[in-house]
């Protein structure tokens, strides 16, 4: 082996591949992670500065070696072996010494629901000013149209907001009503739409059921109806990547990688000093996947708290 790594953390559902499954391959790769499939699953692997998720492994590889400079590709055969992950004969990862984390899906303590209004307002002025107009960030703006089952005068979105924006409008009043095949209608128009390993719309669907599993398991309210809904979502998720389907089932059940976890948990029990760097940290995730997000979760926080 040309490269040693230990693993720091291990995300639950990696940690349960990786101990079930012994050989798989080497599905995609980028700059600073790549994604293995093994056991019909996909395990993440990252360099340090990449933040734990439910399907991740961080390694102490350094922000300034790329995967493909450690000469991992698409396709390598990868083998567990004890407490080693071999791939190809490039790279040998050690669990060892690895630590299992556990996202939150709740906070203990909530604020008063108006103070949780607040923070929210504050987080969609935010998002607005920072988005950008790539995926669905040009319907931050439009947030509370959306939210209020209206449809935006936005004669200038691009091909996937435009064609997201009606479907989200019928998901929300869905929601709203608890209409679930009105739900699994709109989910399935959403299911896959936009480019990519995450395409955008289902990004917006892991925002908007972590938000509602977040609003209703930290206020105690609304959690079989809210568990209901999210079933129906991803009752709709064979139609998209293998990705998107292992994001969109842990979202359904509150579990989210590190920075969305920090976000919900500051808007429903923290203050406003803290939004602004959750914002902006969700919102780099990613080329859109965080600007994505942000649409659903923002809609999550918004319907979830209303119908509490």
């Amino acid at each position: 082996m040309e490269r040693f790594a230990r693993a720091v953390f291990i995300g639950p559902s990696a940690f349960d591949t990786l101990k079930r499954s012994a050989a798989g391959e080497v599905h995609s790769v980028f700059d600073r992670t790549f994604n293995i499939i093994i056991g019909g699953k996909l395990v993440g692997v990252a360099q340090s500065s990449i933040s734990r998720s439910p399907i991740n492994v961080i390694t102490d590889v350094r922000p300034s070696e790329s995967m493909p400079s450690l000469g991992v590709r698409k396709g390598m055969q990868v083998q567990k072996v004890g407490n080693r992950v071999l791939v190809g004969e490039v790279l040998e990862i050690s669990l060892e010494d690895a630590q299992l984390w556990r996202p939150k899906t709740r906070t203990e303590r909530c604020l008063d629901p108006e103070l949780i209004k607040r923070n929210i307002e504050l987080a969609k002025q935010l998002a607005a000013n920072k988005g950008r107009r790539e995926g669905l960030g040009q319907l931050l703006k439009h947030v509370d149209e959306i939210a209020a089952g209206k449809m935006p005068q936005t004669p200038d979105l691009n091909e996937v907001a435009r064609a997201a924006l009606p479907r989200l409008i019928d998901l929300v009043k869905a929601t709203k009503s608890e209409n679930v095949e009105g739900v699994k209608g709109a989910a399935q128009k959403l299911i896959g739409l936009g480019l990519g390993l995450s395409p955008s719309a289902d990004d917006t669907l892991s925002g908007f059921t972590a938000a509602l599993w977040w609003v209703s398991h930290s206020l105690g309210k609304g959690i079989d109806r809210v568990k209901k809904i999210n079933e129906t979502v991803i009752s709709c998720s064979d139609a998209t990547t293998l990705l998107s389907q292992q994001l969109l089932r842990h979202a359904a059940k509150g579990e989210t990688n590190e920075q969305v976890g920090e976000l919900l948990e500051v808007i429903l029990a923290g203050a406003h000093p803290s939004i602004e760097k959750w914002v902006e940290e969700v919102l780099k995730i990613g080329e859109t996947s965080g600007i994505d997000m942000m649409v659903g979760l923002l809609l999550g926080l918004e319907i979830g708290l209303e119908t509490d």
